[in-house]
């Protein structure tokens, strides 16, 4: 079996963190750019022109790209063939406490009923960190996520009537979530939607991971799925809530679905929204200890 150190880990943790809060994944500042490309309302050609600008700036001086720096949410893979010596939460802190004072990042991990703040943004069970497995596997993979405040505010989860025409079913659901937020997901939005799964908890991991689905705006396997992220991404398109609520042509950036099994008796539609500052930095650890950063390339 082989053998990778923590230490290891939160120093990719850390780099991804860093990164992922200054500089957006180039396909979806190449998305954004090509809003701005076909826009037709002039409001809404002045705010896609403030957004680039506002990542041109971000990425050269290596500051936020938002005010809102986010809750840091981990995205892990351990591979079966890889033990890890040492701790992976203990790894992860130390990785969030030196991101939050080198970005650096708001420290707003706050105690619910007190208020108190933890000045590191961690605390209280946070960072979140989401584990899975890959049989064979003899890699780590972490996807770091500054989850903003607006996108999540206006997070959905759903459970139709059993009896509900499903495909109808889940393009009014997802519809009606982006109607009803409007411009305060922070529009444009990368949104994730999970159906099915065994509890809500479950529904609402899937569609947010969906989220970082590669490449950006990919279709679903299933063809069915499939034809209904086409429905939903240019339906959502034609509501015309634009960048940021003000109007315009385009409302999300992608759609991105997943699918897992549900109880007989009913099931479940979770909608998760991305920000237009879609976060998110992903890397691999190898089994000899070279790292393969996936999603930002330059990091070094």
């Amino acid at each position: 079996m082989k053998i990778i150190d923590s230490c290891m880990i939160e120093e990719v943790s850390y780099k991804l963190l860093k990164y992922a809060s200054w500089e957006l994944p180039p396909e979806v500042e190449r998305a954004i750019q090509n809003a701005y490309a076909k826009e037709t309302t002039p409001l809404a050609k002045t705010y896609w022109k403030a957004m680039l600008q506002n990542i041109i700036i971000a990425r050269e001086k290596r500051v936020p790209l938002c005010q809102d720096t986010g809750i840091p949410i981990y995205y892990m893979t351990l591979g079966s063939g890889v033990h890890v010596k040492g701790g992976i939460r203990e790894a992860i802190n130390r990785a969030t406490q030196r991101a939050t004072r080198d970005v650096p990042l708001r420290e707003q991990v706050t105690h619910p009923l007190t208020r108190e703040v933890s000045k590191t943004n961690v605390g209280w069970g946070l960072p979140t960190i989401y584990l899975d497995y890959e049989n064979n596997g003899e890699e780590i993979e972490i996807l770091a996520v500054p989850r903003g405040g607006g996108g999540e505010a206006k997070f959905q989860c759903v459970i139709p009537y059993p009896s509900a025409d499903r495909k109808k079913g889940i393009v009014k659901i997802v519809l009606d979530a982006v109607s009803m937020a409007r411009g305060e997901s922070c529009t444009p939005n990368i949104i994730g939607v999970g159906i099915g799964g065994y509890g809500r908890e479950q529904t609402c991991l899937m569609s947010r991971r969906a989220l970082f689905r590669t490449p950006l705006n990919s279709r679903h396997q299933n063809p069915e799925v499939a034809e209904m992220e086409d429905i939903i991404y240019r339906e959502v398109n034609r509501l015309g809530i634009g960048p940021l609520g003000i109007g315009g042509d385009t409302t999300c950036l992608a759609v991105h679905m997943d699918v897992g099994g549900a109880h007989t008796a009913g099931w479940t539609v979770a909608v998760s929204f991305s920000c237009w500052v879609s976060r998110y930095s992903k890397a691999k650890i190898m089994s000899n200890k070279k790292v393969e950063y996936l999603t930002h390339p330059n990091i070094v």
